[in-house]
Order: C-alpha cells, then structure tokens, then sequence
C-alpha cells in the first residue's frame, strides 16, 4: 500500500510526501501497519523492514543496560565540564562494549548467538573477575581470560522468543511515599 501525504505545515517542508504501509501480525495475533519511507520494494521487501522494526527492540534493551547497569540509573552525568562530560560518555561506551566484546567471543566460542548471554550477568561478573585479574602476574592473564570465558558460556539463556511490544511512555515511580487521605464518614 502506497501513502500520500499533503502537508501544509511549514514552508521548509516538502509539500508532498509519499510513504508505504506495511501490514504485519504480531506473535500475539495483533495487526500492525509499519509505516516507511523506503519505497524500493525490491531493495527494500516488506520482511526484512519487519524483521528490522522486530530487532529494534535488542537495540532499544542495549540502551536501558547502558543507562540502568552502566550508569547506575543516574538522572545526569557527574561530570562538571563538556570535556569531563565527553570523557563520561566515552568511558561509559568503552565499558559497554568491553563487556560486548567478552560476550560476543565466548557466545563465538560457544557457538550461539550473542544475545543468549544476560548482559547484566556478564557485566557482574566481569566486573568481579577484572578486578582480580588486576593482582595477577600480566604471564597468567591469558590462562585466566579463557577460564573467564569458558565460565561465562554456562551463564547461556534459552532462546528468546520474538517479542514485538510497542513503544510506550512508562510510569516513573513516585519518589516519595504517597500518604492514603482517608474520606470522610
């Protein structure tokens, strides 16, 4: 199904925009039309833009581990100056891909796909097991690193189903108790 738009919304705007729909069921049994500007239908087939919209949600999981397990579910960065706020950043991504890079090769070793490891157990774990790699002679790290490895392969998880749940705003939890006002008899 091909979509097209008239808009009057401001002159910087193109006037006309043509988009396609793309129906798909959910595992669930819902309908859902996928709405995209990638008209090509031979460059880009309807199965691959769904496949694509249902990996978002890896995507969307790889930010929530980055802020939640990373950052401590931090509101703000602790850093004072751009400079030092860059050098957060940057640290932060670093760690996160680290741990992604330990996973990604024992998951290769193993022979399974890298998601079948919990990120937050790996970085658990790893974070314990760096740390005593810091006191070890530099000659025994590579004998631990694969012991490391090795260990974090029993750590695998059953295969994830597809899961398909829409964006959503969530609630934030109250900060402060709420206090029950009781009414008047």
């Amino acid at each position: 199904m091909t979509l097209s738009l008239t808009l009057f919304v401001a002159a910087h705007l193109p006037a006309f925009w043509e988009g396609r729909a793309i129906e798909t069921t959910t595992s669930h049994g819902k309908k859902r039309i996928l709405l995209t500007s990638l008209m090509d239908r031979q460059t880009y087939p309807a199965s691959e833009i769904v496949h694509q919209y249902e990996e978002r949600w890896r995507i969307e999981t790889s930010y929530r581990e980055l802020k939640q397990e990373l950052l401590g579910s931090e509101l703000t960065l602790r850093s004072g100056t751009p400079e030092t706020v860059y050098q957060e950043v940057w640290g932060a991504l670093l760690a996160y891909n680290l741990v992604r890079l330990e996973m990604a090769e024992v998951a290769t070793e193993a022979q399974v796909e890298p998601t079948r490891l919990s990120f937050i157990t790996a970085l658990h774990y790893l974070r314990h097991e760096w740390g005593w790699m810091a006191i070890e002679a530099p000659g025994k790290i590579p004998a631990h690193l694969t012991r490391l490895r090795n260990r974090l392969a029993d750590l695998l998880l059953t295969e994830k189903r597809g899961r398909s749940c829409p964006r959503v705003v969530k609630k934030l939890p109250a900060r402060y108790p709420i206090r029950a006002v009781s009414k008047p008899k």
